[in-house]
């Protein structure tokens, strides 16, 4: 069981530098009108690169796009099944942050008569947790469609029955349903969001303490969600990115190093001047991350060290503590739904659902955490199970630096 753990440990930490980014996501808005239907695809350029073997290094990354996504989606007549050609991909303008073309494809009769289905193969085979949202800008009750590696097809317009204007419902409750599904293959497709879960089972002493834990955290990403969503606050991605990299990293650090121990005290001050040091270059435009950011991370370091001495005093601010990385995550599960560009209409149903989904995965999470936990402190000896324990924090720890460094500077 011990060498399952390390097992699991480096697979982890492996994993977790593979995926720097917390969830390959692409999105498409398509316009109809009479037998055209026009789509125009949009994903992160760094997500994109997936699509770069090696021996193409010199053709640029919006070809290799364009001719990805011709060869990928493919748009059918619902009521004959017959093919609607693509016609050439077009590069639109684009920027540091997004990737985007244009396809048009022709139909021999009007869509709005004849229904169309979709058909995506774009990305999952490359990544498996990839998720695609696929809008129409034209038909309010359908706004919105989500492709993951198990659905990959969709049925977007049924054929027009007796004049009536074609459509497919997306009632309150079949909206809330797909949003379950998004939020629930965004937490298990989200590497950084599994790993500070995890940090938060190996840093709970008993079922107890996950509890309050995870609730904290569950108080915390379901504000900044809502609020987000509502667009009562507008997070910042690159600072909620490096930040949710910082909440991983500190969490590994009180397990390695609990509060009220020898090195407690030291290790605190010493990361605080780090963080400081870090301010003061942001000043002179040294990476990404505005000064004020490295300033707060290393006070809130600085006052967590001086105030947190024990391990009855962390106990206490643990709820707090998770609660406070919770919003930084929140704001990050945001980015989904925004992306979404959701209906006031249904914004409710889309919230609840995709939280729920999240809260899903996450349960999930801890519970096969749990159960792993348990057969190991059944088969070893607890110095052994310390052991395990230590190592995957190590490797938590190592993940949550990688991604708070290479989010604030780029690399």
């Amino acid at each position: 069981m011990i060498r399952i753990l390390l097992g699991i440990a480096l697979v982890l930490a492996a994993t977790s530098i593979a995926q720097a980014h917390s969830a390959s996501r692409s999105s498409s808005l398509w316009q109809q009108q009479g037998s055209k239907l026009q789509m125009i695809y949009s994903i992160d350029p760094v997500q994109a690169t997936l699509l770069v073997p090696f021996e193409a290094r010199n053709i640029s990354l919006e070809n290799l796009l364009g001719g990805h996504l011709a060869a990928s989606i493919k748009v059918t007549r619902t009521d004959t099944g017959a093919i609607c050609p693509a016609g050439l991909p077009e590069v639109l303008p684009s920027h540091a942050q997004i990737v985007q073309i244009k396809i048009e494809f022709s139909c021999t009769d009007d869509i709005m008569k004849t229904g169309w289905t979709l058909e995506n193969n774009a990305f999952f085979d490359l990544a498996s947790t990839h998720i695609h949202i696929a809008q129409l800008g034209d038909i309010a009750q359908a706004n919105e469609f989500i492709f993951t590696d198990s659905r990959r097809k969709h049925q977007m317009l049924t054929p027009q029955i007796n004049g009536e204007k074609a459509g497919v419902s997306t009632g309150i409750l079949a909206n809330f349903i797909a949003y379950i599904n998004l939020g629930f293959q965004h937490i298990l497709g989200g590497m950084d969001h599994l790993v500070f879960v995890t940090a938060l089972v190996f840093l709970a002493k008993n079922i107890r303490d996950v509890a309050l834990l995870v609730t904290g955290f569950t108080l915390g990403h379901s504000l900044t969600l809502s609020l987000s969503v509502f667009g009562l606050i507008q997070p910042v991605e690159l600072v909620i990115e490096a930040m949710i990299g910082f909440s991983i990293a500190f969490v590994a650090l009180e397990i390695l190093i609990p509060p009220g121990s020898s090195s407690w005290k030291f290790t605190s001050k010493t990361n605080a001047v780090i963080l400081l040091l870090l301010a003061v270059f942001a000043s002179f435009s040294f990476g990404q991350l505005p000064t004020i950011v490295w300033l707060g991370l290393g006070l809130f370091v600085l006052s967590y060290g001086l105030f947190v001495t024990t391990e009855t005093s962390a106990r206490r601010a643990s709820i707090l503590l998770t609660s406070f990385f919770g919003l930084v995550h929140g704001a990050g599960f945001a980015s989904v739904l925004i992306e979404t560009g959701l209906p006031a209409d249904r914004q409710i149903s889309a919230l609840a659902g995709f939280n729920i989904g999240v809260e899903i995965g996450q349960l999930l999470v801890v519970a096969s955490w749990l159960f792993v936990l348990g057969l190991a402190a059944k088969f070893t000896s607890p110095q052994m199970l310390n052991r395990s324990q230590i190592s995957i924090a190590g490797a938590i720890m190592a993940a949550g630096i990688y991604w708070m460094f290479s989010r604030s500077f780029g690399f």
